[in-house]
């Protein structure tokens, strides 16, 4: 942590009993991960085993594998930025990323923004995902009851199924289609026992986009399960497209009214943008009244080329934003 770049952070939340803890443990005994950070609430919440841990020092302890945890200090951002400071005093070893483990009746939302806006936290790391673990015996029945696991399901870059070998194809299959349904855009993956490759919970590269889905269209919205969405906690996703190359202020200018005028019903906004006069895509990322800034990356993650944004809304009248979205898109590039 003690280079320039900063140092990319996993965000691993899920429903209480989902399997965040399990999950954790396996990735952090895989040897492309050593050298992580760890910030968990509680040590006994993480359940790590005592033969793992190497030296215990104050607030945290080195492990076998190489890796770290620590509890958290006072707030998310007071703790990254003693482990900082730890890291480039020799006090501990330093890292090459962090993973961050929530409660299971966590918001995620503002753990996201505070990764992405604070200004203490901007020269020191990047968000890299959001790994949201799903009990999949009890899925249905928690995205229908519980708020919290809705949306924790509606934020993910990555969804983590876990327990899939205790129920049978037909069933499983039933918890993907509704995590689809809150979530096209996030891919889903099945863990048994935390068993899965580490490259789930951080990119292979850092400059690789996050998944947009394909969608159709000139500025259209697509509500992926329009009869069972809004029948959820009112939350819904939707796709806008735009084929040609697009103005950057214009673009600009709508995410910035979105964000400002429609923010408590835009739990996130995520996707890449052709924008005119860039080679490559511009990835862009809000979180409610949060814009981060936009990075332009050097190559498309496909042969796709136009601008796709995935919007994850509550309340939000879908019609109104693909007109507004396609009104801006109007504007000839500069």
């Amino acid at each position: 942590m003690a280079s320039s770049a900063p140092v990319p952070v996993a965000l691993i939340t899920g429903f209480l009993g989902s399997g965040k803890t399990t999950l954790l443990n396996a990735l952090l005994r895989q040897p492309d991960l050593r050298n992580t950070a760890v910030i968990v609430n509680e040590f006994g919440e993480i359940g790590l085993d005592h033969l793992l841990i190497e030296t215990a020092f104050e607030d945290a302890v080195l492990l076998k594998s190489g890796c770290v945890c620590c509890t958290v200090r006072g707030d998310l951002t007071d703790t990254i930025v003693s482990l900082d400071a730890r890291a480039r005093s020799g006090a501990i070893p330093r890292f090459d990323r962090i993973a961050v483990e929530t409660t299971g009746l966590a918001d995620p939302a503002p753990i996201i923004a505070t990764l992405m806006e604070d200004t203490q936290l901007a020269k020191l790391v990047r968000l890299d995902r959001v790994v949201v673990t799903v009990d999949a015996v009890n899925a249905t029945s928690q995205l229908a009851t519980h708020y919290e696991s809705a949306k924790q399901a509606a934020l993910a870059d990555m969804l983590v199924l876990t327990k899939t070998d205790l129920i049978a194809p037909p069933a499983r299959a039933a918890v993907e289609a509704r995590l689809r349904a809150f979530n096209p855009s996030a891919p889903i993956v099945a863990a048994v026992k935390g068993a899965v490759a580490p490259d789930v919970l951080f990119a292979a590269s850092p400059a690789a986009p996050r998944a947009v889905p394909p969608a159709d269209g000139h500025g259209h919205a697509h509500d992926s399960s329009p009869d069972h969405l809004l029948h959820h906690h009112g939350i819904s996703s939707f796709t806008l497209t735009h084929d040609a190359p697009v103005a950057w202020p214009a673009l600009a200018a709508w995410i910035e009214a979105l964000a400002g005028f429609k923010g408590p019903a835009l739990l996130r906004l995520k996707g890449l943008a052709n924008v005119a006069g860039h080679a490559g895509p511009v990835s862009l990322n809000a979180v409610q009244h949060l814009i981060h800034p936009p990075q332009a990356l050097a190559r498309w993650p496909d042969a796709d080329r136009r601008t796709r944004l995935v919007l994850i809304t509550r309340g939000l009248d879908r019609d109104a934003a693909a007109r507004s979205f396609a009104a801006a898109m109007a504007a000839p590039p500069a």
